[in-house]
């Protein structure tokens, strides 16, 4: 499970894979993590390539 202190916004929020960082198009659910930002914690979803990175005929 990535950490999320090392995640990107738009991984954060399930716009971009949280392994590779590409923007989904396809997704799937990798797990939850909890996610600290000053003194507010919360509950993220992360999602990921659907199929997983780089198993797709798109990667290169």
């Amino acid at each position: 499970m990535p950490d999320p202190d090392t995640l990107t916004g738009p991984q954060l929020e399930g716009w971009h894979c949280a392994l590779c960082g590409r923007r989904l198009l396809a997704d799937q659910f990798l797990g939850s993590v909890e996610w600290t930002c000053g003194s507010s914690t919360r509950e993220v979803e992360l999602w990921v390539c659907r199929p997983l990175c780089g198993e797709g005929s798109d990667s290169a």
